[in-house]
C-alpha cells in the first residue's frame, strides 16, 4: 500500500515552491525560518530563500537557479543541491493555495510551541516566564490572520480548474467524505471539507448508532475517522460498530452469548475494521480546546480526516464563562473553525430539548436547537432524526427513520429514509425489493 504523504511536508514545501514561483509573496510571507518544523530542512532553505530575495532583489527572478548557483556553489548541497530546489519549484503547479499553506505551517508551529510551554511548565518556569511564552504564542498565531487576504479572482480560476478536473473523476459526483446514506449522498455530495455538520435528535432515537454507521462509510475510500465520545465508552463503540459491520445482535456480544454464526460475522468484522484509519477518544468531558489539539496533530498524517464528535452537550471548554448558552455558543463556533482551517468535514450530534415531545408533530425543527449555542448560524448543515415508531408503536413506518436536512448550505433541503436495524445497530439503505416487503406487510415504503 502506497504510503499517505504528509500533510505538513507537502505545505511547506508549496510555501517555498510557490516563493520561488513569484517572487513578490516574499513580501506576503508572515514566517520565519523556524516557522518550518525541524524535521526537514525546508527552514534552511527558507532562510537561503530570504537571503537571495534581499540580495538579489533588483533582479528579474530573484530566485534564478543559475544565480544562486553561481553565489552558492556546492554550499547549496546543505540544504539538498539545486535539485532538489528545482523538484520544489515544479511541485507547486499554482501560487493560489500560498496563503492556505502558510496558515498550516503556522499552526504547526504554534502547536509546537504549546508543546515546549508545557515541558518547561513541568520543568518548573516561573509565572513571569509562562506569561511571557503565552504572549509569543499568541503573536504567532496572529500572523497568518493579519496577513493580507486581497485575491484577484482571476488567480483563483487555474485552481477551480484543477478542482473542477478533480470533481469529474468521480462518476457518481460525490466530492465529499460519504455518509451512510446514499440518498443522503446523493442529496449532499457528501461530508463536505470544511463543513461543520449537526446532527440533531431526542435520545435513544439513534444518534449513536448513525455515528458508528459513518465510522464505517466514511473510511471505505482509505480516508481517515476520529471520533470524539463523550458518552459511550471504547469498548462500547467498538462493540456497536462491529455489531453494525457484522450485523450481529448486540445484546449477545453484550451477554458473551455469541452463536457459531455471529462469530463467524464477527471474524469477517473484525478483517473489515483493522484495516480501517478509525481513532476515538472517549475522554469524560473533553474540552473544545483538547479536541483542536488532537486534530491538528492527526491532521498532519491523515490530512482525508473526517471529525464526529458524540456529542455537543458533553464538550466543555478550558475558558471560564458566564453560563452555559455563552460556552456552547463560543464551542459551536470554534467547532465551524477547526472545519475551516483544517479544511476538513466535522460532523456533531446534538441533543434537542424535550419541547419536541411536546408537539404534536414530534418532527425536530430549527427552532429546537437554539439552545445549543449559535447552531443555526455556525453549521453549514442541520440533520434531524426521526423514527415515527419512537413515538408510536403501532405507526406504518415502523424500522424507518428519516434523516430530515433542514438546513444546507450549498445543498438545499429534503428528507431520506433508512432502515433502522436496531438490534444490530444498522442503518440499512431501501432497495427497491425492501420496499416491494413493506408494502406486502402493509408499512410503509419510504
Amino acid at each position: 500500500m502506497m504510503e499517505e504523504p504528509n500533510y505538513l511536508y507537502e505545505a511547506e514545501t508549496s510555501v517555498l515552491g510557490s516563493i520561488m514561483l513569484d517572487s513578490h509573496l516574499m513580501e506576503d510571507c508572515v514566517l520565519l525560518p523556524e516557522s518550518f518544523s525541524p524535521d526537514w530542512d525546508n527552514g534552511k532553505i527558507f532562510e537561503v530563500l530570504q537571503y537571495a530575495y534581499r540580495q538579489f532583489k533588483h533582479e528579474k527572478n530573484p530566485f534564478d537557479i543559475v544565480v544562486m548557483a553561481s553565489h552558492w556553489g556546492p554550499k547549496l548541497n546543505k540544504i539538498g543541491g539545486v535539485g532538489h530546489l528545482v523538484n520544489i519549484m515544479k511541485s507547486v503547479p499554482t501560487t493560489g493555495m500560498f496563503k492556505h499553506y502558510q496558515e498550516v505551517v503556522n499552526r504547526d508551529h504554534v502547536r509546537r510551541e504549546i508543546e515546549k510551554a508545557g515541558m518547561q511548565m513541568a520543568a518548573g518556569a516561573t509565572l513571569e516566564e509562562l506569561q511571557e511564552e503565552s504572549k509569543r504564542i499568541s503573536d504567532i498565531e496572529a500572523k497568518t490572520a493579519q496577513a493580507g487576504d486581497i485575491q484577484n479572482i482571476a488567480d483563483l480560476i487555474s485552481v477551480h480548474e484543477q478542482i473542477i478536473a478533480k470533481r469529474s473523476t468521480n462518476k457518481e459526483g460525490i466530492t465529499g467524505t460519504l455518509s451512510c446514506s446514499d440518498d443522503l449522498n446523493r442529496l449532499t455530495k457528501g461530508h463536505q471539507k470544511g463543513d461543520f455538520t449537526v446532527i440533531g435528535a431526542r435520545p435513544s432515537v439513534g444518534k449513536t448508532a448513525l455515528i458508528v454507521n459513518e465510522l464505517e462509510s466514511s473510511t471505505r475510500d482509505g480516508s481517515a475517522a476520529f471520533l470524539i465520545s463523550g458518552e459511550d465508552g471504547k469498548i462500547n463503540i467498538l462493540e456497536r460498530l462491529m455489531a453494525s459491520v457484522g450485523r450481529i445482535d448486540l445484546a449477545h456480544m453484550k451477554s458473551g452469548q455469541m452463536t457459531n454464526p455471529d462469530w463467524e460475522r464477527y471474524t469477517k468484522a473484525t478483517e473489515i475494521i483493522t484495516d480501517r484509519k478509525i481513532f476515538i477518544d472517549d475522554t469524560s468531558a473533553p474540552t473544545i480546546e483538547a479536541i483542536r489539539r488532537k486534530v491538528a496533530k492527526l491532521v498532519k498524517d491523515y490530512p482525508r480526516l473526517t471529525l464526529y464528535v458524540d456529542y455537543l452537550q458533553h464538550l466543555r471548554s478550558e475558558k471560564k464563562f458566564g453560563s452555559e448558552r455563552e460556552m456552547y455558543k463560543y464551542i459551536s463556533y470554534e467547532l465551524k473553525q477547526i472545519a475551516k482551517q483544517f479544511d476538513i468535514p466535522v460532523v456533531c450530534l446534538a441533543a434537542l430539548s424535550r419541547k419536541v415531545d411536546e408537539r404534536p408533530d414530534k418532527r425536530p425543527v430549527m427552532s429546537d436547537i437554539r439552545d445549543c449555542g449559535n447552531i443555526e448560524s455556525d453549521a453549514d448543515v442541520v440533520i434531524f432524526l426521526y423514527r415515527d415508531d419512537y413515538y408510536n408503536a403501532d405507526s406504518n413506518r415502523k424500522g424507518l427513520m428519516d434523516l430530515i436536512v433542514a438546513k444546507g448550505r450549498n445543498v438545499g433541503t429534503g428528507t431520506v429514509s433508512m432502515f433502522f436495524d436496531k438490534p444490530r445497530q444498522a442503518l440499512i439503505n431501501l432497495t427497491d425489493e425492501m420496499k416491494q416487503k413493506r408494502r406486502e406487510k402493509g408499512y410503509s415504503a419510504s
